[in-house]
């Protein structure tokens, strides 16, 4: 969780920065930050322009051609241009042929989900200032985090368990854990009751939980787990969807056990969290190979007999439940 502020730190400000990656909550974060680094904030509002979405070069390179305002610096900020990714030749070009005029008296931040690095705006800006990618970090920092913005009220254990059942976006932890900290009192411990009773489990525990409940054949609870998602206004389709995923997931793990690989290994081969490897060799010794070989064919088959008409979703989703969990 690298800081752009403290990159700009030594030297003063590079002219221009390029924020990207998976991540939208540590984008936001450290956008801010390079802001609040820059700006005066008593003047800010005259020093700072925004732009979001397609915006064409000549804006943005006018806005960073205007002089300061009883300011050292002006800020010029452009979210999600898509200026880093194909499509937007002519004013890429533009950019990347501005950006070693860019005044010193203007730093120019990008904020984008992706970027390619052969792009050659993204090129220029690398020699120009700093790019930095910002994608989820790994579960033992996440935990750490939860466990600082917690106040430490919630600890490492805990901070992983709220990671399995809500999922690694930032932006839902964040929520989540609010919720929590005002749910609980000032004396209440934060265990995994109070966690399961506040939290909202992300759709993929739910699948996965339901396909644990198939695993060991209990219908009802697969069931009850399924219905509680479709209230959740979770679609059939995308529970189909996911339900597929993870008996796939299921199967691959299966086979590199078989083949002598342990977790970690797994989980890198498979680009997986570690924890999710592990609910996935739980799983899989609930499945023999030739029933999770069926179970995505049934669900390959479910899918085009939802389109076709012949079966509702709703129970078309039912009956793969019901027939691996007897």
């Amino acid at each position: 969780m690298n800081n752009a502020d403290k990159k700009s730190s030594s030297d003063g400000p590079k002219r221009v920065y390029l924020l990207y990656g998976e991540e939208s909550y540590l984008v936001r974060e450290h956008t801010e930050r390079l802001r609040a680094a820059v700006t005066d904030k008593s003047v800010e509002m005259l020093n700072l322009s925004v732009f979001e979405g397609k915006t064409d070069a000549d804006v943005i390179i006018n806005a960073c051609d205007t002089l300061p305002f009883m300011s050292e610096r002006r800020f010029v900020l452009v979210k999600d241009s898509g200026l880093f990714e194909a499509g937007r030749k002519d004013d890429t070009e533009k950019l990347k042929d501005y950006l070693p005029d860019i005044p010193q008296s203007t730093v120019l931040c990008f904020a984008e989900k992706k970027a390619d690095k052969r792009n050659a705006l993204y090129k220029a800006a690398s020699r120009t200032g700093v790019c930095m990618e910002l994608n989820t970090p790994d579960d033992n920092e996440l935990a750490a985090w939860i466990n600082k913005k917690s106040g430490k009220r919630v600890d490492m254990r805990r901070a992983m368990y709220i990671i399995r059942n809500v999922g690694t976006s930032m932006e839902l932890l964040e929520r989540e854990l609010d919720k929590l900290l005002s749910a609980a009192e000032d004396t209440e411990e934060i265990n995994e009751e109070l966690i399961d009773s506040v939290c909202t489990k992300s759709p993929e525990t739910n699948v996965f939980e339901m396909i644990e409940a198939v695993g060991a054949k209990q219908s009802a609870k697969a069931l009850e787990i399924y219905s509680n998602m479709l209230r959740m206004k979770q679609s059939p389709v995308y529970v189909l969807k996911t339900m597929s995923r993870q008996f796939k997931l299921i199967m691959q793990c299966k086979y590199l056990k078989g083949k002598g690989m342990d977790a970690a290994s797994i989980a890198g081969e498979l680009s997986l969290r570690r924890f999710v490897a592990d609910r996935c060799l739980r799983q899989a010794k609930n499945f023999s190979m030739a029933s999770l070989v069926q179970a995505l064919d049934d669900c390959a088959r479910c899918d085009a007999d939802f389109k076709s008409g012949r079966i509702s979703d709703r129970l078309g989703v039912e009956v793969i439940i019901l027939k691996y969990s007897r």
